[in-house]
C-alpha cells in the first residue's frame, strides 16, 4: 500500500514537471524574452553609432577622391609648367668661326621648351649696375672715345665706310622681347681689326669680371633670374621699378 502510494506520487510529480514545460509560468516566459530584447535607447545608440560609421565611410571616400583629384591636378600643372619652361643662358666668344675671324660676341639663348619673355639684362662691373650694354662697354674699356673717333674720320671722309673699314660694333638691349625656345638673341658684337685692336683686348680682357642678370618670366607667366653662370633662380616677378629708378 505504501509502495502503491509512493509510486503514485512520484507519477504525480513527474506529470507536473512535464506539465510546467510544456506551459511556463508567465512569470518565467518574460525572464526568457528579457534577455534577447533591446531597449529603445540601446536601439538609438547603436543606430547613432551605425550611422556614424556610414557618415565617417563617406567622409574618407571622399577625401580620397579629393586627393586623387589633387594630385592628378597637380601632375598636370607640373607637366605643362615642364612643356612651358624657358632656361635662359648668356655666352660668350671672341672668335667666329664662320668668317675665321676674331669677334667678340655677346648673346642671350634660349635652351628651354618654351618661349621666354625677357623683361631686362643688368650688367654690373667695379660695383656699379648698367641696364644697356654699350654703358657697360664704355665704363670698363672707353667704348664712347672708339665711337667719336669712328665718327670724326667719318665727317671727315664721307666716301669711306669706317665702321666697316676699321671694325664695327653691334649692340641691342632686350627689353621686352620674346624669345622662342632654341632662340638666340644678339646682345653685343664687335670684330677685330687694326683700328680697334686696343679697345678689342681690353673688352676681351675684361670678360671674367663682367656680372650679368637676366629677368624673364614664361608664357604661364612664372619668372626667373639667369646669371652669367647660368644659374636659375625663380622669382616672384620681373619688376622694373630698379630699372627706373637707377636710370633716373
Amino acid at each position: 500500500m505504501s509502495e502503491h502510494n509512493n509510486n503514485s506520487h512520484s507519477e504525480d510529480l513527474t506529470e507536473e514537471k512535464r506539465t510546467e514545460r510544456l506551459n511556463p509560468s508567465p512569470h518565467n516566459s518574460r525572464q526568457a524574452r528579457g534577455t534577447f530584447k533591446l531597449s529603445r535607447s540601446k536601439m538609438n545608440t547603436i543606430l547613432a553609432l551605425c550611422a556614424m560609421f556610414i557618415s565617417a565611410a563617406s567622409f574618407y571616400a571622399t577625401y580620397l577622391q579629393a586627393k586623387a583629384a589633387q594630385e592628378q591636378v597637380s601632375a598636370a600643372e607640373k607637366q605643362l609648367k615642364t612643356e612651358t619652361w624657358p632656361w635662359l643662358q648668356f655666352s660668350y666668344s671672341n672668335f667666329d668661326l664662320d668668317s675665321t675671324q676674331a669677334t667678340i660676341r655677346v648673346d642671350i639663348r634660349n635652351s628651354g621648351t618654351g618661349p621666354a619673355i625677357i623683361h631686362y639684362i643688368k650688367y654690373e662691373f667695379d660695383g656699379e649696375n648698367y641696364f644697356d650694354v654699350t654703358e657697360l662697354m664704355d665704363a670698363c674699356c672707353n667704348l664712347n672715345a672708339y665711337q667719336a673717333a669712328l665718327s670724326d674720320a667719318q665727317d671727315e671722309e664721307s666716301n669711306i665706310n669706317y665702321l666697316k673699314k676699321f671694325g664695327w660694333y653691334v649692340s641691342s638691349a632686350p627689353q621686352k622681347i620674346l624669345l622662342a625656345d632654341g632662340d638666340t638673341f644678339n646682345i653685343f658684337t664687335m670684330p677685330k681689326s687694326n683700328f680697334n685692336r686696343g679697345l678689342w683686348d681690353k673688352i676681351d680682357a675684361h670678360k671674367s669680371v663682367f656680372k650679368a642678370e637676366a629677368c624673364y618670366c614664361s608664357i604661364l607667366k612664372q619668372c626667373y633670374t639667369t646669371n652669367e653662370k647660368a644659374v636659375i633662380t625663380e622669382v616672384p616677378s620681373c619688376s622694373t621699378t630698379q630699372i627706373n629708378s637707377t636710370k633716373e
